[in-house]
């Protein structure tokens, strides 16, 4: 049975729909406007304010930039080029400087440039943005092992990194989160913009000194060391902590693929602990020389860490700067006892 419907409600429920349609539209429209106008205020604040990031993220961005854009060697070919890589320990354990005036008291023209990054093991991107620049080193330093390979794509990972998406759609992310801490620490910095200009001074100081940062946030010792009786629970005085890489690597495939391009003499040396965190390492790793020498176009020189005392360490993790001379001379003379390796 059929049941007709007066024209007049007929047209009355057509005026009803087209007035639902145009009100979700117009929602849609200020929605998006809002949101337009939102990430513009966000992004312009935290380009007119970059110095309320903590002080990590600051040295990072500020050396990812240059190893991306700036002068990081001099342009001589006489020069012998050195780039070493690593994580916070690195950044704050290898002085670039010290490094080149050893170099130049044994009678060698040597520039070098400290790639550890904060919080990360960063390699191949900064590597490759240097070496297409015509930036690439002679004599490449590297002290982490190589990383599994990121998740191939497939349904539950459709993106192989979401996190650089993330940055890139949302640069000022972490803008309320600096905000807030940058607010709560200004006070013990002497203000607000005695605390800026600290942040900014870190920045043009880590660039200045070719990489190389002194990490004091996390020392809170007298004279910026560790106590000689210093210890945690974590420590495993009686163990030796080998390095471990997977046998299988796609990274190690971009890793060998540049330094045979960029014709670069790349070596794995030793990174630090401190005296009681760890057994004593062999001189030498046999089974990860194996794997390097397998898998890689690089060396392996000395041995999987050196052990140093808690007086040459500014925190738990981290050397003072008397403890990144003694770390940076060691590596010097490791080298320089090399066949070759600095010529």
């Amino acid at each position: 049975m059929d049941v007709e419907i007066a024209p007049n409600s007929a047209s009355e429920a057509a005026k009803q729909g087209l007035t639902a349609k145009r009100s979700t539209r117009s929602a849609l429209g200020w929605t998006l406007l809002l949101f337009v106008v939102f990430w513009v205020a966000f992004y312009k604040l935290s380009r007119a304010l970059p110095y309320l990031k903590n002080g990590p993220d600051i040295v990072f961005d500020a050396k990812l930039r240059w190893e991306q854009k700036g002068q990081i060697f001099p342009a001589d070919p006489a020069v012998t080029r050195v780039l070493i890589f690593g994580n916070s320990k690195i950044l704050a354990g290898f002085v670039p400087a010290w490094f080149d005036q050893m170099s130049a008291a044994n009678h060698l023209n040597v520039s070098s440039f400290n790639s550890g990054f904060p919080g990360s093991d960063l390699l191949l991107p900064p590597l490759k943005a240097v070496c297409e620049r015509g930036q690439a080193p002679k004599v490449l330093l590297l002290t982490l092992p190589w990383g599994d390979d990121p998740p191939r794509r497939g349904i539950f990972h459709l993106i192989p990194d979401d996190h650089v998406v993330i940055d890139d759609l949302f640069p000022f992310r972490n803008f309320l989160r600096d905000l807030t801490a940058f607010l709560l620490n200004a006070p013990s910095h002497g203000g607000m913009s005695s605390y800026y200009r600290e942040s900014e001074e870190n920045e043009h100081q880590v660039i200045a000194q070719r990489g190389y940062h002194l990490i004091t946030e996390q020392s809170h010792f007298p004279g910026g060391r560790l106590p000689d009786d210093f210890h945690l629970e974590s420590d495993q005085p009686k163990k030796v902590i080998p390095r471990i890489a997977s046998s299988q690597s796609g990274q190690i495939l971009q890793l060998n693929q540049l330094v045979r391009q960029y014709h670069m003499d790349c070596y794995y040396v030793p990174y630090y602990l401190r005296m009681g965190e760890a057994a004593p390492a062999a001189a030498y790793d046999a089974d990860f020389g194996a794997l390097v020498q397998q898998r890689t176009a690089c060396k392996l020189l000395g041995p999987d860490y050196y052990l140093y005392p808690n007086l040459l360490f500014a925190d738990q993790t981290h050397l003072n700067e008397a403890g990144a001379r003694v770390y940076t001379e060691t590596l010097f003379q490791l080298l320089k006892a090399s066949h070759h390796a600095l010529q």
